[in-house]
């Protein structure tokens, strides 16, 4: 041997691969044996290191070794020169980084033989001694491999599902396997999760669709190999294709061309290439009983091959990975589904309304809570007039929705019995318990109602302690119109008040929600969002839909814990050359006036195929409105998209359409009225009522 153990680094040590060639070569191996790692590395130890006439037998120490046992004990080996020596040495079984057989062999010390080297028990044991430290090396090993895998279940529990949101949870577990467990990963989820966030009906097959939610890192040459949020459905038959349709993970121990190509189909050679050799761990994403997806794991060539015992390792992570996905999945269905419940009770289009124009914007909360009871409402009224409503349900989440669903609809019935807007608003807190069905909790909200009437260019509003409403003037003056403002619906035991404000020919009226003005940042108040709100219109003259745009994009900021509404309307006169208006004295000649009045108008306008019926109608009223009232009658007629004709007097007394007796002398007007006209209705006035009808123009005149 060249040298003693006193002058070499103690033990030697080599392992061979399951060919039986030597892998490594430790500096107390060269020490020796004489021989450098570069003469011995590659060689086999049968050819280097053993006599002819002992190979036999070391091959079948080797074959034991690979089998899984171990040996110690006395060996005679060849030095460079070629002379034996007996060495005590050690054999364990061990495998390599692709999991492969092989074994460590152990040279502590030369063996004192008095006869010629051969193959027996070390005298001295200090092989097998070395074999001990080494197993309690491994031992070592084993338990920081488990305090290894441990911390990575603990950043898996900590670090997985820290939002509702299944695109980060996958893009968290990629955070948490890369590179720790795999040097690359993918996950996809059916088409059916992503996309509808429902659970699959039936068990996945051949041609089910998935969508890859997180890839890491899987590039090359600056391009995405398998792109974040694309589309890929498996070829029957792969690993992949299988653990999806069973449900089991499948571990691969190096993956050939034959193989990715099929795994790739579809995606191009470069990833293709990538594929090819890598390691890869495939294991279904599981809740509820159902397959959600796949994740799947790859280890690169330089390193150890994935091992059945790692597949226990994969399958905990894709568990917690599995479980906060289906958590994502139904906090989007939930959330889905009340914003759809929420705009289905919303108006789609405002529709066309004389002499006002109007854009309108909802936006959803960007909280956990999802959808509240925030809603506007756009509803015709007769006599070309419009309501204008906005109003917040307090609460969030699908019961408020529906709340507000009940409540829009109450207002648009009382909306459309002609109230006044204090009216609706005390009907509304008196329905307000009412609402919700069984559940037992109170229900409050805000609300404010204005009435806007084209004719008379002013609207009526009252609020119920809501956003008061904002004015903008055709130079650019904004103003707050003043407004009492009144206490939330569902309080109970309090009266609203109406106010009438005139608004000049292109003037804004602006409607919204606390959850536009109002701020959760420190030092401020819903006061410098209403502040914040004037400054917002830059322009007045400018398109409606800009300046909703320009309304939300400068005021949402931080305020994105509420939902929001908002209603932006600009208003504008009905020419003079539209509208006729005259009035009559209380006796039995007006009837005939105001037919030959009707009838010299309307000719005047190119809508004569409508005098007859106009005529009759509007003789009606009159009629009726001189049975009631002592006063002057005014009759008013009106040319948009339909013609209106209004009659008003002083009587507060609401004519009635009632079934007239044979012998009757009237009670036949009202229901030539409600036949031949399009619309018809009444409504109290603060000094009277107006009776009114309208008749659809076919086609519609040029004005």
């Amino acid at each position: 041997m060249a040298s003693s153990a006193r002058d070499r680094p103690w033990p030697a040590t080599l392992t061979l691969g399951p060919d039986g060639r030597i892998t490594s070569w430790s500096r107390g191996a060269q020490a020796l044996f004489g021989l450098s790692a570069f003469r011995a590395c590659g060689r086999r130890l049968r050819a280097l290191l053993v006599r002819p006439e002992d190979r036999a037998m070391v091959d079948e120490l080797f074959g034991s070794v690979l089998a899984g046992r171990s040996w110690s004990g006395a060996l005679p080996l060849l030095d460079a020169d070629g002379r034996a020596h007996p060495v005590e040495c050690g054999w364990q079984p061990i495998q390599d980084r692709r999991g492969r057989p092989g074994a460590l062999i152990v040279v502590t010390d030369r063996a004192d033989f008095d006869s010629d080297p051969a193959v027996g028990d070390a005298p001295l044991g200090t092989a097998h001694a070395a074999l001990e430290a080494i197993s309690q090396f491994q031992e070592h090993a084993q338990t920081v491999a488990m305090m290894r895998r441990v911390q990575l279940l603990t950043d898996a529990n900590t670090m997985i599902g820290s939002t509702l949101d299944m695109a980060a949870t996958a893009a968290e577990l990629m955070e948490v396997a890369v590179p720790r467990f795999a040097d690359s990963a993918t996950v996809t989820v059916l088409e059916s999760v992503a996309a509808d966030f429902e659970l699959p009906d039936r068990p996945a097959g051949t041609g089910t669709v998935l969508r890859r939610l997180a890839a890491a890192p899987f590039r090359r040459e600056g391009a995405d190999l398998f792109p974040v949020g694309g589309t890929v459905s498996y070829q029957p038959g792969t690993p992949l294709a299988q653990a999806l349709i069973s449900g089991r993970s499948r571990t691969l121990h190096a993956v050939d061309e034959a193989l990715a190509e099929r795994i790739c189909a579809g995606l191009g050679e470069q990833a293709t290439a990538v594929l090819v050799g890598k390691s890869l761990m495939v294991v279904p994403l599981v809740a509820r009983g159902a397959v959600l997806g796949l994740v799947v794991f790859s280890r690169d060539t330089t390193r150890r091959p994935f091992s059945p015992g790692e597949a226990v390792l994969g399958e905990e992570l894709a568990a917690r990975a599995a479980l906060c996905i289906d958590n994502a999945r139904l906090y989007s269905h939930e959330r889905q589904t009340a914003l759809m419940l929420q705009r289905a009770l919303l108006p789609d289009d405002s529709g066309y309304h004389a002499g006002i124009d109007i854009a309108h914007r909802y936006l959803p909360a960007s909280d956990l809570t999802g959808v509240g009871g925030d809603w506007y409402d756009v509803i015709g009224l007769g006599g070309g007039r419009v309501a204008l409503v906005v109003g917040d349900v307090m609460g969030h989440g699908v019961r408020a929705a529906a709340v507000m669903g009940q409540l829009r609809t109450a207002t648009r019935t009382l909306a459309a019995l002609d109230l006044q807007p204090a009216e609706v608003l005390q009907h509304l807190d008196e329905l307000m318990e009412h609402l919700g069905g069984s559940l037992a909790t109170a229900h409050f909200a805000t609300c404010v109602v204005a009435v806007y009437d084209p004719t008379t260019q002013s609207v009526r509003i009252a609020r119920a302690g809501h956003v008061p409403p904002l004015a903008v003037w055709p130079d650019g003056r904004t103003e707050q119109i003043d407004l009492p403002a009144g206490v939330p619906l569902g309080v109970g035991g309090h009266s609203f008040e109406s106010r009438d404000v005139e608004l000049p020919d292109g003037s804004l009226l602006i409607l919204c929600t606390d959850g536009l003005v109002e701020s959760r940042a420190p030092g401020r108040d819903i006061d410098d969002g209403l502040r914040e709100l004037a400054d917002g219109v830059k322009d007045p003259t400018m398109a409606l839909e800009a300046i909703a745009d320009g309304l939300i994009s400068g005021l949402r900021g931080d305020r994105t814990m509420d939902d929001a509404a908002l209603l932006v309307a600009r208003v504008r006169g009905l020419p003079s050359s539209s509208t006729a208006e005259w009035t009559v004295a209380p006796e039995p000649p007006a009837v005939a006036q105001s037919r030959r009045t009707v009838r010299a108008t309307l000719g005047n306008w190119g809508l004569a195929q409508l005098g007859d019926t106009a005529e009759l109608l509007t003789s009606e009223l009159v009629t009726n409105a001189l049975l009631y009232t002592e006063g002057p009658i005014s009759v008013r007629l009106l040319r948009d998209r339909t013609l209106l004709c209004e009659v008003y007097d002083g009587s507060e007394t609401v004519p009635r359409l009632r079934i007239a007796a044979d012998d009757d002398d009237g009670g036949r007007g009202l229901h030539l009225v409600k036949e031949l006209s399009n619309r018809w209705g009444t409504r109290r006035t603060t000094t009277g009522k107006t009776v009114w009808f309208e008749l659809r123009l076919d086609p519609l005149p040029d004005f």
